[in-house]
């Protein structure tokens, strides 16, 4: 017996989207990262790795709070 569409609401394909909580978590461990090797890096380049981890830091809480505006939205 073949399911009913619903073509208003047609579902999600593919994977489900991550928890918020767990990307969160992520973003500050990468912010930490980048704090760590502010702080204790004595090198003239420390900037570069400080900026790379900043930035995944700043991408993951941006996956986090689309995934929390997704679930509030309903999709």
């Amino acid at each position: 017996m073949p399911r009913k569409v619903d073509p208003d609401n047609p579902g999600q394909v593919g994977r489900r989207p991550s928890r918020p909580s767990f990307l969160a978590l992520i973003s500050l461990m990468w912010i930490a990262a980048g704090v760590v090797t502010l702080a204790y890096l004595h090198a003239s380049w420390k900037l570069v790795p400080a900026i790379v981890y900043f930035g995944l830091g700043l991408l993951y809480l941006r996956a986090a709070v689309a995934s929390v505006m997704r679930r509030q939205r309903g999709d």
